[in-house]
């Protein structure tokens, strides 16, 4: 993982910038989530003094690459040599962001998807930007002050669906976007493609070959997390194309889909494969962490940009050993439209207001009045697409991704410039049916197009009227039974912590109406589980000082399965 930061003064203030470089270095291990004897750092400034760029990484053999005028640093994955980069991040191969700093001032660059973020905010002295948003707003103002109202989102949807951050003045560069920082800070964007040929399947398979393509000099077989869907299924058909050695892992129970359709998967691919099943009791008892210190954990490493429903993997040394999964593959299977059933403008419309406005009722008028602001009004199918990349990625997994960088740097193919550029040139009603996503996985890896899919079968399988008709005449009688999810059942010791923090938070009571929230509890089930939970994020946030440090965990807390049910 790197951080880094860069702080450009106005004229003359070269003691503002002094100032901020130092509050930046003494909020370094609040900002940096991996043990302070792990991390190096580096710096660089220009002559006159008004321009910095600090790093600082857990890798033990990156350098940010100095020129004769200044440094560049890029975070993230990008293959090939270093060089100075010109322009923007998006136009080059890999999924990162790119900073520069000369004595002219600092400048940094996004990618097509920007996984990999760049937060920055300004004063009447000086700008600063970075890929931490916490350290951001430290070195700026020198002490973390919560935008309350812009919380709405994470209260909502679990994650920002807007250029805000949790900190007052701290906002996130958009996709494709290019922010200079000298007398002046001026920031330029890109319009993504709204592409609509249907025939373009050759240029993304190019496109993912190209991204994996450097792991051909890797001395070990890479790991690749597998699960029982669709996307990870097409790069472990990627890596078998490639001539890549790999083995497979996937964490789950021996009876979850998950787990099922991945053994066959690697069966049919002939590659090892590896179970990793939760901790439990001998009695069969799920063994958790206590939420007080599950929601910590999401908040340090995740800045308050994620909810604590979401699993994140905790710290580890870092590995040179490139890790893979299948994170983000709806951006071939048209974004958002993956989730929908179907692509028309009024089926738009109402997944754009949900995305927006959920749980209106829950939500006071000052918060849902800033959610109708931030809502997007167009209904085309390009929509839900744009919409994926900029928020679905560009900030959910921005989020959650900076968990995977502190134990090694993610190859993601689906997130790979070439890739998104290419993918993005085809109709996305196209890429809904999932018939771009089969016809690859059958170029790569035909004998793994007949694997049956948790889930679902192929959605271009189901297209047309006699189609539906025929699959809903197939359907079973019975209605599918999801996996059984803790976070859902989590039992009455959880529920009791998660509604007490919730109701107790003054905060909280600022963009939620708390006099609805006992109607979302039912004893130890929660009836929205996911929206309970997005609520004891931002009520645990109010109530936290990152720059503190973290208590001692708890004793994990057993949470009753059905396994141990039926014992």
């Amino acid at each position: 993982m790197r951080v880094l930061l860069a702080v450009a003064g106005k004229p003359h203030q070269r003691e503002a910038v002094r100032q901020a470089v130092q509050r930046a270095k003494d909020s370094i291990e609040a900002a940096f989530p991996v043990a302070p004897e792990r991390i190096r750092a580096a710096e660089w400034r220009a002559s006159h003094g008004g321009v910095h760029l600090l790093a600082w990484t857990n890798e033990p053999e990156w350098e940010p690459l100095v020129t004769p005028g200044g440094i560049t640093a890029v975070a993230g994955h990008r293959p090939g040599q270093a060089r100075e980069l010109i322009g923007r991040a998006a136009a080059e191969p890999g999924c990162f962001a790119a900073f520069q700093s000369d004595e002219h001032g600092i400048s940094a660059s996004t990618s097509l998807a920007p996984a990999d973020p760049v937060y920055y905010a300004q004063t009447g002295e000086l700008c600063v930007i970075g890929n931490r948003a916490l350290l951001v707003r430290l070195a700026a103002f020198g002490a973390i002050r919560y935008d309350v109202a812009a919380l709405q989102s994470i209260a909502r949807q679990g994650y920002f669906l807007s250029e805000e951050t949790p900190y007052a003045g701290v906002r996130s560069l958009p996709p494709a976007s290019r922010l200079v920082a000298g007398e002046r800070l001026t920031i330029t964007t890109d319009p993504l493609p709204e592409g609509e040929s249907r025939t373009g399947s050759k240029q993304v398979a190019e496109g993912m070959l190209a991204a994996v393509e450097p792991l051909l000099q890797t001395p070990d077989p890479v790991r690749l997390t597998l699960t029982g869907g669709r996307d990870s299924r097409l790069v472990a058909a990627l890596l078998h194309a490639s001539g890549i050695p790999f083995h497979a892992v996937t964490s789950g129970f021996d009876d979850h889909p998950d787990v099922v359709v991945a053994r066959q998967v690697a069966a049919t691919l002939g590659v090892e494969h590896e179970v990793h099943a939760p901790p439990q009791t001998p009695d069969s008892e799920l063994l958790v962490a206590h939420p007080a210190d599950r929601v910590q954990n999401v908040l340090r490493v995740c800045e308050g940009m994620l909810s604590a429903y979401e699993n994140i993997t905790g710290e580890a040394a870092y590995s040179r050993r490139p890790l893979l999964g299948g994170h983000n593959g709806e951006i071939l299977r048209g974004g958002f439209l993956s989730g929908m059933e179907e692509a028309t403008p009024a089926a738009v419309r109402r997944r754009t207001q949900s995305l927006f406005l959920a749980h209106h009722a829950l939500f006071t008028d000052a918060a849902n009045a800033r959610a109708e602001e931030l809502a997007w009004r167009s209904d085309t199918p390009h929509v839900p697409d744009h919409l994926y990349l900029r928020f679905r990625v560009g900030r959910w997994h921005a989020a959650s991704r900076a968990a995977m960088l502190r134990r090694g740097t993610p190859v993601q193919p689906f997130l790979d410039n070439r890739v998104i550029a290419a993918a993005l040139e085809l109709d996305p009603e196209y890429r809904h049916s999932e018939r771009l996503v089969h016809k690859l996985i059958k170029m790569f890896a035909p004998a793994l197009a007949g694997v049956p899919l948790e889930g679902g079968q192929w959605r271009f399988k189901s297209e047309g009227r006699f189609a539906r008709l025929r699959s809903r005449a197939q359907r079973p009688a019975a209605k599918q039974v999801k996996p059984w999810n803790w976070r859902v059942e989590p039992g009455e010791e959880i529920v009791k912590e998660l509604e007490r923090t919730i109701l107790s938070s003054a905060g909280l009571g600022e963009i939620v109406r708390l006099d609805k929230v006992p109607a979302l509890f039912d004893g130890g089930r929660l009836t929205k589980a996911p929206l309970v939970w997005h609520l004891y994020t931002v009520a645990s946030l109010l109530a936290t000082d990152l720059t503190a440090p973290a208590t001692r965990a708890r004793e994990r807390l057993r949470v009753r399965t059905q396994r141990s049910r039926r014992g």
